[in-house]
């Protein structure tokens, strides 16, 4: 996508933050699961978790994602660090709390979600664009003028 000022877009894969973002309390918000299913046919899709709930293996059973439960101290640095796997190629990365501001950073495109755990305000300023709710999120990366319209300077 070419968005006017500031250049040409060609996400190939999105890394989302799992609790808060693609989950309330460790269970898959609604229409997710089928909204992911669509995606997957354009993007390559990631998700990252501290896995809080001890839910996540199970409730990503099935979808097309490769599932990462972060291991490390550090959980805002190992997210950002993730997308370092992707070299060249551009990222959307797609979170809402204090642990995704760097990752959100990092991403060519970053989407902060403002859900029911609400978002850390250092998370939305490091964004590109912020949403209310995660299916805002995922149908802008199924509809990407949207972005372009959210991004034309």
């Amino acid at each position: 996508m070419e968005i006017p000022n500031l250049g040409s877009f060609n996400l190939e894969a999105a890394v989302f933050d799992f609790n808060g973002t693609l989950a309330l309390d460790g269970r898959i918000i609604g229409p997710v699961r089928a909204q992911l299913q669509r995606l997957a046919v354009d993007l390559e899709i990631h998700v990252l978790t501290s896995d809080t709930f001890r839910m996540a293996v199970q409730e990503c059973r099935g979808l097309p994602v490769r599932l990462r439960i972060l291991e490390s101290e550090n959980h805002t640095r190992e997210k950002a660090a993730y997308l370092g796997q992707f070299g060249g190629r551009q990222v959307v990365a797609v979170g809402n709390g204090a642990n995704d501001q760097l990752m959100l950073e990092e991403a060519a495109l970053g989407i902060a979600v403002i859900g029911p755990e609400g978002a850390g305000s250092k998370t939305i300023l490091s964004s590109d664009l912020v949403v209310n709710n995660i299916n805002e999120a995922i149908d802008l990366l199924l509809n990407p003028r949207r972005i372009v319209a959210g991004l034309r300077r």
